[in-house]
């Protein structure tokens, strides 16, 4: 379960960083990210932390652009 929470919690930083900087779509969509984020971070290493942000964010319907370890922009694929 710590290998899980640290994942959950490396994936979402850069997130919560673009989120706090540009603002959400919704408190939905956040809700929605946040629940497939960990549901991913189950049985994967620490080193997915990236690949598991990329794909939470598709199952919600959103495309990711990265900057380097940043996210640059997300759009609504709905």
């Amino acid at each position: 379960m710590n290998e899980r929470a640290r994942l959950y919690d490396a994936a979402l930083i850069p997130l919560n960083r673009h989120w706090a900087e540009r603002g959400a779509a919704s408190v939905g969509s956040v809700s929605q990210i946040c629940e497939r984020v960990f549901a991913r971070a189950e049985d994967r290493p620490l080193s997915d932390w990236k690949a598991v942000a990329t794909e939470a964010v598709a199952d919600a319907g959103f495309g990711i652009v990265w900057n380097g370890d940043a996210v640059a922009s997300l759009e609504a694929h709905r």
